[in-house]
């Protein structure tokens, strides 16, 4: 997993304008809503990189290689970004209710999913 930060964070009478990222190669965005007590992931992909975005809420995010000889668990919330990266077990409780955008750097194939139980 990597922890990133804005590239960008400007902020004037009008409002604010965080960057978020600007490299990388991203083929499908999501938005995605999660109710409190509720789990999602918990899966890994071979090839694929996700980058998530959170717009509210707080979130545990377990993360394991897929040996899952080693977790790391960590908290997230408005504000934060980060990558998940290929053979990384990744599963999400929302402690709260949750909105992220997650890209990918791939579509998924609906034939030929590159998501694989944990």
């Amino acid at each position: 997993m990597k922890i990133l930060s804005a590239y960008k964070n400007f902020a004037d009478k009008r409002g604010v304008l965080k960057g978020i990222i600007n490299s990388g190669e991203w083929h499908e965005l999501n938005y995605i809503e999660t109710f409190a007590g509720k789990m999602r992931g918990n899966h890994y992909h071979k090839t694929t990189r996700e980058l998530f975005f959170i717009i509210s809420g707080d979130i545990e995010v377990s993360i394991s290689p897929i040996d899952r000889k080693k977790t790391e668990v960590y908290h997230f919330h408005k504000g934060d970004i980060f990558i998940v990266e290929p053979l990384e077990i990744h599963a999400f409780i929302c402690k709260t209710d949750a909105q992220w955008i997650n890209l990918l750097s791939a579509k998924i194939d609906k034939k030929n999913p590159d998501l694989y139980t944990a």
